[in-house]
């Protein structure tokens, strides 16, 4: 895949996602339930290299039954525009927090119109945390700017081609500090810090 392919194909999938958010009204779901949502990840940065979005949102650790319910409100929205819920996992790490901190979560998958599978992981954090983890986004962005974008795209492929273990994160750590421009040297550069 040439550079300007892997461009387009970001740019591709990145339409996708907001056309299918807005379609399907999962962001105006998420958006009335809990007023501000954060799109983050891939689809926050334009690095999309697959059919996912992750979103962030301000939630109250108490309110976990309400977002527990939240499967059924999604499910509904997606068949009211045409789709269906495929999957759906829950998981309130209020209760049992793991390396990510404590949160809420919900890991959705669905298909298009198209048939193209959607994987979107959605995360309810405690007000403050979610103020923190939206200024590290905001810190991250502009770093991200100044990488070298292409680098990062052709990195993401790669690791998704050969099914490595290297985060989109350790890639875009890795762009930003010009440690290199393989896969291996991205390992290497990992292993030693």
């Amino acid at each position: 895949m040439t550079a300007e392919e892997r461009a387009a194909l970001a740019s591709q999938l990145l339409q996708e996602a907001g056309t299918l958010l807005g379609q399907t009204g999962l962001f105006a779901l998420l958006q009335q339930r809990y007023e501000t949502v954060l799109v983050t990840g891939s689809a926050g940065y334009d690095l999309m290299v697959g059919r996912e979005i992750d979103l962030y949102l301000p939630v109250e650790a108490d309110a976990w039954p309400e977002w527990a319910g939240l499967a059924g409100d999604m499910a509904r929205q997606l068949r009211d525009s045409g789709l269906a819920l495929h999957r759906a996992s829950f998981l309130n790490d209020y209760a049992d927090p793991q390396a990510l901190d404590a949160g809420l979560y919900w890991g959705i998958e669905f298909h298009d119109q198209a048939g193209r599978l959607w994987k979107c992981e959605i995360w309810g954090w405690d007000p403050f945390d979610f103020a923190v983890r939206q200024a590290r986004d905001d810190s991250l962005r502009v770093d991200l700017a100044r990488a070298d974008r292409d680098l990062i795209l052709r990195l993401k492929h790669e690791a998704r081609a050969c099914a490595s273990a290297i985060t989109s994160f350790d890639i875009y750590q890795f762009a930003i500090a010009q440690a290199g421009t393989s896969l291996a040297e991205l390992a290497a550069w990992k292993g030693g810090r």
